[in-house]
């Protein structure tokens, strides 16, 4: 009888062991899948957009790599008119060393001058991208974007099906000008895996 009670008793011992064991190695993989930075994907194509954005203005790589298409990657339009066999397009790996890479890229013509437009990529950012504060816009509109300028904006012929998020600045009050001074900053996405993902920047200003 005492010998069968021993056994009880260490069976039960065992089975207590076990349980708070699980019980840990359950709660450590929470903990660390909260910490996860690919755990949560932005839900909206707004989410997903703010994010890029935020990306870019706190000069990010790894962030904007995430936001970047898998597959298609991402393409870079200096002006309103995307080129798809000229503009220069980013995969994964180079969107991650974005601010890093010194290689010169030539990414399509100047507006009005036409002259070539031959930079890094960082600093490509900071005229193209970054050249206002398109965080605090005038206005974010989705698929439907300001016809400001003179040069034709065909995005919506150059990605169809993709969904179009504009940032807009509008022209200055009383801008000497007649109000050429407005900008906007059009980002790209489709949506893959139930995911958005990045997979155009464009670049939008007045040009003389």
């Amino acid at each position: 009888m005492t010998t069968h009670s021993n056994d009880t008793g260490t069976s039960r011992a065992s089975s207590v062991f076990l349980v708070l064991c699980a019980l840990l190695c359950t709660s450590c993989s929470e903990q660390w899948n909260s910490h996860d930075p690919t755990k949560e994907t932005p839900a909206t194509v707004r989410e997903a957009a703010d994010e890029a954005l935020a990306a870019f203005q706190s000069k990010d790589g790894e962030r904007l790599a995430s936001l970047v298409h898998p597959n298609k990657g991402v393409r870079f339009s200096p002006a309103a008119y995307v080129i798809l066999d000229e503009d220069v397009v980013f995969t994964r790996d180079q969107a991650s060393v974005f601010w890093t890479d010194a290689k010169t890229h030539l990414w399509g013509y100047a507006e009005g001058s036409g002259n070539p437009i031959g930079m890094t990529s960082a600093a490509y950012a900071e005229r193209y991208i970054l050249d206002r504060d398109f965080a605090h816009p005038s206005s974010v509109r989705i698929n439907d974007d300001h016809s400001s300028g003179t040069t034709h904006n065909n995005a919506a012929e150059a990605y169809p099906g993709a969904t179009r998020v504009e940032y807009y600045i509008e022209p200055s009050a009383g801008e000497a000008e007649g109000g050429s001074d407005w900008a906007a900053l059009r980002l790209v996405f489709e949506k893959l895996d139930g995911s958005w993902y990045l997979i155009a920047v464009i670049h939008d200003a007045w040009s003389v």
